[in-house]
């Protein structure tokens, strides 16, 4: 939806990738593992708890989906009616539409300094890699 939106519209469509997501999540229940063969600790443990959401949990997607949609809200956007991973933002009436799909994120907007001020806003909290514009013909 939101490249037939920027297509459309001919907003610029700016792509960035969250630099290992599952760790920016903080576990909110408790969840215990057995300490793996060959790992050595100071004490004599059986089991750790995890603080953190790591891949292959199966509560990793969850855990990290509420961290960014937390950090999200709280820079203004709002979730879309329509479509839980979209954030949508309006400011002067001018409009900048984030998607997040696991750990990729994808920004338009109809105002370049609008889009550029999420960017800088995203990467403040995660480490990013930005991947600069998307170039897309079939729509």
């Amino acid at each position: 939806m939101i490249i037939a939106i920027a297509k459309y519209f001919g907003w610029p469509l700016d792509q960035l990738d969250v630099v290992t997501a599952f760790l920016y999540g903080i576990m909110k229940e408790l969840v215990f593992c057995i300490v793996p063969e060959g790992v050595e600790l100071d004490g004599n443990f059986d089991c750790l708890e995890l603080v953190k959401a790591i891949y292959g949990l199966k509560q990793a997607s969850r855990v990290w989906n509420e961290t960014f949609d937390e950090f999200v809200c709280s820079i203004g956007f709002q979730v879309s009616a329509f479509d839980p991973c979209l954030y949508v933002k309006i400011v002067d009436g001018h409009c900048v539409l984030v998607l997040v799909y696991v750990d990729d994120v994808l920004i338009t907007g109809s105002s370049p300094e609008l889009i550029a001020r999420t960017k800088t806003d995203l990467k403040t909290r995660f480490e990013m890699t930005d991947s600069g514009k998307c170039a897309f013909t079939a729509v």
